[in-house]
């Protein structure tokens, strides 16, 4: 809803300067004659940009929604609701956010119109399911499916960062010491090593090559790294460069599974929760392709969507060769044929979120012993560097 910044003088004649939300400067104008004041000047104003990306963490979020849900299945209103919750929250963003709604919905906007303004807390398939409520007089059931699957979509993205946590430990620790022996340790043997006039094995040459170029190229070696990081992740947010890294990510041992149960879970999710809230199926299906977050299986189901667009079963309308994996035909195939197809999507989500977790608790037991071997080898390699012209020159001592 718009804002407007408004002039205008009270009826015992002060002026006085108000900000309000209205749909329109003429309906403005009407609401402020009846509160018996006369505008000399009225200026709609940009919305608060920081306002509107205010968001919430998902436990917070959640419990607001089934808050909101318990006072409207006991009978209250949605105005009289919201400014309850908005007196009892605590000062911060919650209190911002509830009180922006309330004020929009005691002037008549819609409650899915007054959430779209915050845009990254309600996007546009959260909004419709608000709004779906709002029309079918199911507001109670849309909040509570609404907090179901907010609640599912943070544990997966909970397991997900879980799984990530020992990996990075791993790969940062190993560089730092990698970095502090090429840069401390290595100088130090190579040094004791020239002063001997030992001949060197290749390996020990190469590693203090390595040294050498740490030491005196780290500005340009961490600017690189910089570089290329900047350099893939603009390859990546271009269409062509996305769908190759997600064909790749697919492909990979483990993990492809990882990816395809995650995708599969997010588009299941998102396109029952819509479904189950009135939406139709095409549009459904659109807003699950987009939160895939896979191009390929996206593109897979954006040429699904055209198929069922004229006439044909979701479950038939899926590419022969697509990526999703084998139990959503089956799955699909028993929704619609007896109806439940708000069913099946809840069966295709749980199944595929559980072995998400299994994958990922199979790729961490095998990332484990990698990462040591990885660590020891690389360890053990710059240690062989060092003990090796040792070796030689305690041979050459011994012949003696």
């Amino acid at each position: 809803m718009p804002a407007f910044a408004i002039n205008a003088i009270d009826r015992a004649g002060c002026r006085r300067f108000l900000r309000e939300d209205a749909p329109s400067e003429a309906t403005l104008r009407v609401q402020l004659r009846a509160q018996s004041l006369w505008p000399v000047r009225i200026r709609e104003v940009r919305a608060d940009r920081k306002l509107a990306r205010l968001t919430l963490p998902a436990p917070e979020f959640v419990g607001l929604l089934h808050q909101l849900e318990l006072q409207l299945r006991a009978g209250v209103n949605a105005d009289s609701a919201l400014g309850q919750l908005a007196a009892d929250a605590p000062a911060g963003a919650m209190r911002a956010m509830l009180e922006k709604i309330h004020r929009e919905v005691a002037q008549g906007t819609p409650i899915h119109v007054a959430c779209r303004f915050f845009e990254k807390q309600f996007p546009p398939h959260l909004a419709a399911v608000v709004s779906a409520g709002e029309a079918s007089a199911q507001l109670p059931e849309s909040i509570r499916a609404l907090a179901a699957h907010v609640s599912g979509n943070a544990e997966l993205r909970r397991t997900a960062r879980r799984a990530l946590i020992y990996p990075v430990v791993v790969l940062i620790a190993t560089t730092a010491l990698i970095g502090f022996l090429l840069g401390g340790v290595v100088p130090q043997f190579a040094a004791i090593f020239a002063s001997l006039h030992l001949p060197l094995p290749a390996v020990t040459v190469a590693l203090i090559g390595a040294s050498e170029f740490v030491r005196n190229g780290w500005p340009a070696l961490i600017a690189g790294s910089f570089g290329a990081v900047a350099l893939a992740g603009g390859v990546a947010r271009s269409p062509r460069g996305r769908l190759l890294r997600d064909a790749a990510l697919l492909h990979l041992p483990v993990l492809g599974e990882v990816v395809r149960h995650l995708a599969t879970a997010r588009f299941a999710a998102h396109c029952r929760l819509l479904h189950e809230a009135g939406i139709p199926l095409l549009d459904a299906l659109r807003t699950g392709a987009e939160l895939t977050g896979n191009a390929v299986m996206a593109r897979q189901l954006e040429a699904a969507r055209a198929r069922v667009a004229v006439g044909q079963p979701l479950f038939t309308a899926l590419p022969k060769k697509h990526a999703f994996p084998g139990f959503i035909v089956p799955a699909l195939k028993s929704g619609e044929t007896t109806g439940q197809l708000g069913a099946a999507l809840r069966h295709i989500e749980d199944y595929a979120a559980s072995r998400a977790r299994e994958r990922l608790a199979t790729a961490l037991a095998l990332l484990e012993p990698v990462l040591l071997a990885a660590l020891t080898g690389i360890v053990g390699l710059i240690a062989l560097s060092f003990f090796l012209p040792l070796f030689s020159l305690l041979g050459g001592v011994n012949a003696r």
